[in-house]
């Protein structure tokens, strides 16, 4: 019995060594390259409709729904479609479309957000599984203190490149926000990378948590327009900012 228990040991123990070995081995800048060559592949709508709906995080009552249209074609627009509940709801969404607009329609505001090795540093963590399917999974760090960018992990597709979910915190833009926890999800049909669903979490001084969702409702694909590379939506400097 002994003799068995040691040689299971051993199977497990270089079973563990082989895939400590395989995590090693990857190549983190090939896959780094890969993604960033993906993005600036890829299309991005210049037209998107969204629902945005504003809650307490604990609680089942949607405090403000807002449904915009954005064009993010220069100089940048969006237009309100519906409106209902809280004023702080649509306060708060309209922050966040004017910031999103404005760095969308800017090709160089879209550069400082985007998630490349100018803006980011990487690690590798592993592979992580997510609805069933296998992704690279890379550790974010920002090279410098800005709202757009995002501290914690991303989930990049391991046949496309693109990046399937961000995920993890910001930079807090006032001080009636103790913190903002963000997760973004996306998808790719037919060489488009859209935002398909977004969740904020901001814990607020003498408010509580606020949760703000948002889900694309539809979208317009570009013909002749600049691609943003790894664009992703900037609401960390508008949630609830004072």
């Amino acid at each position: 019995m002994p003799i068995r228990i040691t040689l299971a040991l051993l199977v497990v123990f270089t079973v563990a060594l082989a895939r400590g070995s395989s995590n090693s081995g990857v190549d983190l800048n090939c896959i780094v390259q890969k993604m960033e060559r993906a993005q600036a592949e890829v299309s991005i709508p210049n037209h998107v409709r969204r629902d945005y709906r504003l809650s307490r995080v604990n609680g089942a009552k949607v405090d403000s729904e807002v449904v915009p249209e954005l064009d993010f074609r220069a100089p940048g627009k969006y237009n309100v479609e519906k409106r209902s509940g809280s004023s702080m709801g649509a306060q708060v969404v309209k922050r966040v479309l004017e910031h999103e607009v404005g760095i969308g329609s800017s090709s160089q505001k879209s550069r400082s957000a985007a998630v490349t090795r100018e803006n980011y540093l990487f690690s590798y963590l592993g592979e992580a599984v997510l609805d069933g399917q296998s992704y690279y999974l890379l550790r974010l760090d920002p090279r410098r203190m800005q709202p757009e960018l995002i501290s914690g992990r991303a989930w990049i597709d391991e046949q496309s490149f693109l990046i399937r979910r961000l995920e993890g915190t910001v930079k807090s833009p006032s001080i009636w926000v103790k913190k903002i926890h963000v997760q973004f999800d996306f998808d790719g049909p037919k060489g488009i990378w859209v935002l398909n669903n977004m969740e904020a979490v901001a814990d607020v001084r003498f408010l509580g948590a606020r949760k703000l969702t948002s889900h694309v409702m539809n979208y317009w694909a570009p013909s002749l327009v600049a691609v943003k590379v790894g664009t992703v939506p900037p609401i960390a400097a508008a949630l609830l900012s004072k």
